[in-house]
């Protein structure tokens, strides 16, 4: 098969077939063809995922007095293999080497802080609530 070389330049160059195929006015099917013909792969469509650990730094804002806020519009983040989690629960993660058991929370008390050296889980409430007293 022969291929157009401005059509094999923006497929090898990692355009999505749509947008080749508007750009340079060629028919779908083709530039489909072409890509075939060149022997690449599908391109997955949307953007490419950051790794979490980009979202979180982009997402917290850090306090004069020691605070790491979550400024996103929610505490969810999407983890490197896709899953989704929240950003306290990574943080903890991050803190601690293990995940979290129950909800995590800022042990600090102040809303949306994630700072991993102030989020607890339910673990960590409880002993301390055995040790202290109090609530958990």
């Amino acid at each position: 098969m022969k291929i157009r070389q401005d059509v094999a330049n923006m497929l090898l160059a990692g355009h999505s077939q749509k947008h080749v195929s508007q750009t340079l006015k060629v028919g779908y099917p083709a530039v489909r063809a072409a890509r075939e013909a060149l022997g690449l792969p599908p391109r997955k469509p949307g953007p490419t995922a950051e790794a979490i650990e980009v979202t979180f730094t982009r997402r917290t804002r850090a306090t004069e007095d020691g605070h790491l806020i979550w400024v996103g519009h929610d505490l969810g983040v999407r983890s490197i293999d896709g899953a989704h989690s929240s950003a306290a629960r990574y943080a903890f993660c991050r803190r601690y080497g293990r995940p979290p058991v129950g909800k995590v929370l800022p042990g600090c008390g102040t809303t949306r802080c994630v700072h991993p050296d102030h989020v607890e889980d339910q673990t960590m409430r409880h002993q301390f609530a055995a040790i202290f007293g109090g609530t958990q």
